[in-house]
């Protein structure tokens, strides 16, 4: 089982070294970096940005992550996860956790017994009275598994603004209060967006998987490169039969300081197209019966709203997405 971590970095590589240092030898890493990182790491290669740029112009600084999620399909890594390079494990059994996940089913039954700790594993698995005694057969794989954080959280930039964290950053006095307790499937039909700061899936989601196309310097859409890829991969998860998971491994994320009254105007630049997204996805009838199609579908749809002038920044999603999927096949 071979494991690719995606890592675009700008700072120095103290977090890479943490996660090499707990990693199996099947574990190499594929930096993304502006300049050179200096030093020997163990099972890294790096990329360099201005070589991913010269590929397509579908990869920036924002959606560089999108090259190290190419190179580790055509590679034929089995897992591939990816990290920012300000988060940090929190146990040895990082990996050994994400691969845990990804190897669990779901019934889609619920079992209240979940929402209760210290209930015999005899007793768990019978359910709550009326719980079936025959359960369908039917199960469906895991195939991306969301770890979570603490310290920063991924929160609105308004939200961090409105307690007070004017630096970008969580106060400490609230972050040192999260606590992550239980790991969960998402039910058919519930959307989620993903965060790529901790992101595990397998190889067969790689095709679905790139972050959606924004314009780097606010010239257009900027921090929605992730939610709509997360809400994207889930609807088609739905359609052919996948689940996805979230909690378990957490790791400590420690943002640098930045300029929150940006963030927040930048998330307003989209919020009425995430909005959008979120309450109309859900009715697009999906035809395709696998990945790829499904994908392609969503784009397609996507360039159609974009004939609206509210959403035209659509169209460029949409095109990145067909451009996506020509060059899983190419020659790079």
């Amino acid at each position: 089982m071979k494991i690719a971590v995606v890592m675009p970095t700008m700072r120095k590589a103290d977090s890479l070294q943490k996660f090499i240092d707990i990693a199996a030898d099947n574990v190499d890493f594929i930096l993304l970096s502006k300049e050179k990182i200096e030093g020997e790491y163990r099972n890294t290669t790096q990329i360099n940005d201005q070589e991913i740029f010269a590929i397509s112009p579908i990869f920036n600084r924002i959606t560089k992550r999108n090259y190290g999620f190419l190179y580790a399909y055509k590679q034929n890594y089995d897992v591939i996860i990816t990290l920012d390079d300000d988060c940090y494990p929190i146990t040895p059994s990082y990996f050994n956790e994400h691969m845990s996940r990804l190897q669990t089913h779901d019934t889609d039954y619920f079992n209240v017994l979940e929402l209760y700790k210290n209930v015999p594993e005899n007793v768990f698995v019978k359910g709550t009275r009326g719980y079936p005694s025959e359960p369908s057969n039917k199960k469906y794989p895991v195939v991306l598994n969301q770890g979570l954080w603490l310290g920063d959280l991924d929160l609105p930039a308004r939200t961090i603004m409105e307690i007070n964290g004017m630096d970008g950053k969580i106060p400490q006095n609230i972050s040192s209060q999260f606590q992550v307790t239980k790991n969960m499937i998402v039910p058919e039909n519930k959307l989620l967006t993903v965060c790529e700061m901790n992101l595990a899936f397998k190889r067969e989601v790689a095709p679905v998987a790139p972050i959606a196309y924004q314009d780097p310097d606010g010239i257009g859409i900027n921090r929605y490169d992730d939610i709509w890829a997360g809400i994207f991969m889930k609807k088609i998860f739905d359609k052919v039969g996948k689940r996805m998971s979230v909690g378990s491994p957490v790791i400590t994320h420690n943002k640098a300081k930045r300029n929150i009254v940006t963030d927040v105007d930048l998330e307003a630049k989209g919020d009425k197209m995430n909005s959008f997204l979120w309450q109309n996805l859900p009715n697009l009838e999906l035809e395709g019966k696998d990945y790829v199609t499904c994908f392609l579908e969503i784009a397609e749809w996507l360039k159609k709203e974009s004939m609206n002038e509210d959403r035209k920044f659509f169209e460029k999603v949409s095109k990145m997405m067909t451009d996506w999927i020509n060059l899983l096949d190419s020659k790079i």
